[in-house]
């Protein structure tokens, strides 16, 4: 087969792009005209209680295919909170650097996540980019999705990225801060901190980041982080407006740090970055 993103051979054992292969053959045969653009590699697995799915190309292949990219992480609920059954929608978006156009993307939840990896699917199809999914009006109603969709919440973190609105870091390099000794600032409250958190880290609650800023060193880079990035997000941004330019957004925060680290920490017995682990 060939990898449209790529422009490669590849080798994809799923049924649904065999098929289409199989009817582009069978119209060749009867003079029928018609075109195959290639794979993508959309699948959806089920493990357990989890739903997981995935389509284009992660960071690993685009990189390894010379495709300057970039990628977002965010924890948006997959239906209204409010709902009984909402629960959320771990997202990983990976993007063309600088052109923003959208490559891939993985999810895992207990909800729809191969209804959002279809509509990246399309996406990548058509050739879009960020601006056009920020943009994409999905379907909306509290037992189905959110007002913004955990997609279009991608794409905006991701435009904020691409336009240098604000810096960020992947938890697969939280691990080196730590060890570094780099500053870091937890933002949620001190009951989160106390329950969970980066050794090291330096509790300044979001409520208290205007009045506590004489902490703040402006000499050196500062790494912000909260449950999801939410917070930390808002954190840097009112720093931004208080002169602040050293600051840097942790993608995932402390809730993708604890996914990331749990599994190599608890195979290979190294120590652990966190003083406990919090997966709420």
């Amino acid at each position: 087969m060939y990898n449209s993103l790529t422009r490669k051979p590849a080798k994809l054992p799923l049924a649904g792009p065999a098929l289409r292969q199989a009817r582009t053959a069978a119209n060749a045969i009867y003079g029928i005209p018609g075109t195959n653009k290639g794979v993508y590699g959309s699948c959806a697995v089920r493990i357990f209680g989890f739903n997981a799915a995935a389509t284009g190309l992660n960071e690993k292949t685009a990189k390894a295919n010379n495709i300057p990219c970039d990628s977002v992480y965010t924890m948006g609920m997959d239906k209204v909170g409010i709902m009984p059954d909402s629960s959320p929608i771990h997202f990983k978006l990976v993007y063309e650097v600088p052109t923003g156009r959208v490559l891939g993307a993985q999810a895992i939840g207990r909800g729809n996540v191969d209804k959002r990896i279809d509509v990246i699917a399309t996406l990548i199809a058509m050739g879009g980019t960020l601006e056009d999914l920020k943009e994409l009006e999905l379907c909306y109603s509290p037992i189905f999705g959110t007002a913004r969709d955990v997609v279009n919440l991608a794409a905006l973190v991701a435009l904020n990225v691409l336009h240098g609105v604000f810096k960020q870091v992947h938890v697969s390099q939280v691990r080196e801060l730590v060890e570094s000794g780099a500053y870091i600032i937890d933002v949620r409250t001190p009951e989160e901190y106390d329950y969970g958190h980066l050794k090291g880290a330096v509790n300044i609650p979001l409520y208290e980041i205007r009045q506590r800023t004489a902490e703040i060193p402006k000499d050196r880079p500062v790494y912000l982080h909260c449950r999801t990035s939410q917070r930390s997000y808002n954190a840097i941004m009112a720093l931004k407006g208080m002169g602040f330019d050293n600051l840097v957004n942790i993608s995932g925060s402390f809730l993708g740090i604890s996914y990331y680290e749990y599994f190599t920490d608890k195979a290979t017995g190294r120590d652990r970055i966190v003083t406990e682990y919090n997966f709420m």
